[in-house]
């Protein structure tokens, strides 16, 4: 059995898609792949399949965790399943988890994700000076964001601890709470990751790292093989 950590994007209508129906995109895409996956116990085996935190229905993502056990896992499995998947959802990274049973390695997908970066805009930007810079400033100050900066071209990119209390949704409540919007038609958020938190001690500045090693170019090359009808690999 192996234990196959991978993040994926879900973009365009596929963000309205709920979490609780996330195990499910997977595993039947899976299945239309072929892939082998272990099966939990009981009266109705289901694929065993892991997912971070929640997400809002109607946010999008750029790299969010799931963990799931497999039989056997190869770089043209990944290709497939990855080509199976719903228009909106596709890879971004994967790994093998290969630490010891009890090890930091093998902790738990959730105790790994500790901190998120979001891309925050206005969808109507008053003249002036935003109201998202003070707002994430006071929110740095109270302790509920560890960063911010600005984002280019638009908005603001802002780092969170503790994904699974503090989401987009924890953000949106904050801003109606201020009188800054009325609710999410007003706001734009993205994920873009989820992971672990990277502090540099001299500035004090956070990142997100991502769980998964990311998808290398040769992937993308061997997806638009497999688009076109080609072999992924050579023999």
């Amino acid at each position: 059995m192996l234990r196959v950590r991978l993040t994926y994007a879900k973009r365009g209508r596929a963000c309205f898609i709920p979490h609780i129906a996330i195990p499910s995109v997977f595993s039947r895409s899976g299945y239309r792949a072929g892939i082998s996956f272990q099966l939990s116990e009981g009266f109705s085996p289901r694929p065993r399949i892991s997912l971070g935190p929640e997400l809002p229905v109607g946010v999008p993502a750029l790299s969010e965790p799931l963990e799931v056990r497999l039989l056997s896992f190869s770089a043209d499995e990944l290709i497939r399943w990855d080509r199976a998947l719903p228009p909106g959802f596709f890879f971004t990274g994967a790994c093998v988890v290969t630490g010891e049973p009890g090890s930091a390695e093998a902790k738990s997908l959730n105790k790994w994700c500790e901190a998120s970066s979001c891309i925050l805009a206005l969808r109507e930007e008053p003249a002036g000076a935003s109201p998202l810079e003070s707002f994430l400033q006071e929110m740095k100050d109270l302790g509920d964001v560890l960063a911010f900066e600005r984002a280019e071209p638009l908005g603001f990119r802002c780092v969170l601890e503790n994904p699974a209390q503090r989401s987009p949704g924890f953000l949106v409540k904050a801003l109606q709470k201020r009188g800054i919007i009325e609710g999410w038609p007003d706001i734009f958020i993205l994920r873009e990751a989820v992971g672990r938190l990277d502090m540099a001690e001299e500035s004090g500045t956070a990142h997100v790292l991502p769980l998964t090693h990311p998808l290398s170019e040769e992937f993308e090359q061997a997806l638009e093989k497999v688009a076109t009808g080609e072999s992924a690999f050579s023999e």
